[in-house]
C-alpha cells in the first residue's frame, strides 16, 4: 500500500526554499571561512618579513582586502534577504 502525498502548501513551499538557501548560504560560508583563514596566515605570515612585500604583492593584498570586503557585504545582504523573507513568512502565519 503506497502512501498518498497531499500537496504542499504555497507556505509550506517557501518554508522549504528558504530552508535550501539557509543550508546553502552556511555550505558557502563554510568555505569562505576556509579561504579567509589561509588568506590571514598568509598575510600574517608576508607581515613578518616585510622585505619580501615587493610591489606585486602589495598589489595582492590590495586586492584580497576588495575582494574580502565586497564578499563579506554579499553575505550579509543574503543573510539580510533570508531574514527578510523568514519575517514575512512567520508574520503570515500569525492570526
Amino acid at each position: 500500500m503506497s502512501e498518498s502525498k497531499l500537496p504542499l502548501t504555497e507556505d509550506a513551499v517557501k518554508r522549504e526554499q528558504l530552508s535550501d538557501g539557509f543550508a546553502n548560504l552556511r555550505e558557502d560560508y563554510s568555505k569562505f571561512s576556509e579561504e579567509c583563514a589561509f588568506l590571514f596566515d598568509a598575510l600574517a605570515a608576508v607581515s613578518r618579513e616585510p622585505e619580501c612585500i615587493t610591489e606585486h604583492t602589495s598589489e595582492g593584498i590590495r586586492h584580497l582586502c576588495y575582494w574580502l570586503k565586497y564578499q563579506v557585504i554579499g553575505y550579509r545582504e543574503k543573510i539580510e534577504e533570508l531574514q527578510d523573507r523568514w519575517r514575512a513568512l512567520n508574520r503570515k502565519q500569525r492570526p
